[in-house]
């Protein structure tokens, strides 16, 4: 077994964030065609003005913070392109408003390689990890507050003792009022787990429920249905990927290998079945692509290669006086 030190943190002040140039290339292109095309355009400057101070409190906060800098001389194009269409829509919304038909309910996903994050109608708070996704209805909020998620969020749930917030996570239901927890429900995972970080709340499957107080988590394993409540030894472990950081707690490189599927959407082929059963504990800052599989490179015995969009893991060679020596196979 290979393991970071316990407690052992890795810090790395370079971010390393390479964006794909054909990409770029055509983004670029995009823009210009935009520019062009909404240059001939003309709009009260009433409107214009209005529009801007909209759409610049959306951009408070963390969302823009790492626009690649040759798109920012084309935000002015942008803003030209979408501007008629969202003047039309503030003038609509002025007129009164006729009952609108029901429909599907709504939801926000995080793709592979993306997190995102949402504020309910209620002032609740989602952040969503990687391959993630939330469903709530129409009528959020109004008799009751309830939503469904596949894979992994944290919730700061707003306080409302008159209605009960719930979660339904596969096999697993959480209930809270105002507290702020973790639910980590991939389909694919054999385990569901509810983190509770404040306040308190009840998690059940099928006819067991458990009530769980901060820093204590519940799991159900899938393979043998057993529900169990222990108390996290680093419980930050849990919500830490909101803050682009990667920890790991006992986690087998098999596992790591579906965690960067999610990540980073790449694929980990392993050229030794022996690589699969490494564990690793502590945390990465630094969480770029690059950087994690380095330093796992650096703690294994483990080698690394890049064919496509695909990793390769396969034992460490080492040489002993001239000769190459293959790794004990005891």
């Amino acid at each position: 077994m290979f393991s970071f030190p316990e407690g052992y943190t890795i810090e790395s002040k370079e971010m390393d964030r390479k964006t794909n140039r054909e990409d770029e290339t055509q983004i670029d292109a995009y823009y210009r065609e935009q520019w062009e095309q909404a240059s001939e355009k003309e709009m009260p400057r009433e409107t214009e003005e209005r529009i801007l101070r909209a759409i610049a409190k959306r951009m408070r906060g963390d969302a823009f913070r790492f626009v690649p800098a040759q798109w920012v001389r084309y935000a002015a194009a942008m803003l030209a392109g979408v501007i008629l269409v969202s003047a039309i829509r503030l003038f609509v919304d002025r007129t009164p408003a006729a009952p609108e038909p029901a429909a599907g309910d709504f939801t926000v996903f995080a793709d592979k390689g993306q997190r995102s994050n949402v504020t309910l109608p209620d002032g609740t708070k989602v952040w969503l990890n990687s391959h993630s996704k939330i469903t709530y209805p129409r009528d959020y909020g109004i008799r009751e507050r309830a939503l469904a998620l596949t894979g992994e969020a944290y919730f700061e749930v707003a306080k409302d003792s008159s209605k009960r917030f719930t979660v339904n996570a596969g096999e697993m239901q959480i209930e809270a009022l105002g507290t702020s927890f973790n639910v980590k429900a991939y389909g694919e995972d054999c385990e569901i787990v509810t983190t509770l970080f404040s306040g308190s709340v009840q998690t059940t499957v099928r006819n067991k429920t458990v009530a769980l107080k901060p820093e204590q988590y519940a799991t159900f394993n899938r393979e043998n249905s057993r529900l169990t409540v222990r108390r996290a030894e680093n419980v930050a472990y849990a919500a830490m990927w909101r803050d682009n950081e990667l920890a790991f707690n006992r986690q087998t490189m098999d596992e790591i290998a579906v965690m960067f599927d999610r990540l980073y959407n790449v694929n980990i082929q392993f050229e030794s079945e022996k690589i699969r059963k490494y564990r690793f504990s502590g945390v990465i800052k630094n969480n770029s692509l690059d950087n994690v599989i380095e330093i796992i490179s650096l703690t294994a015995p483990i080698v690394y290669r890049y064919r496509a969009d695909t990793i390769i893991l396969s034992e460490k060679k080492h040489r002993v006086k001239n000769k190459i020596v293959e790794p004990s196979k005891n």
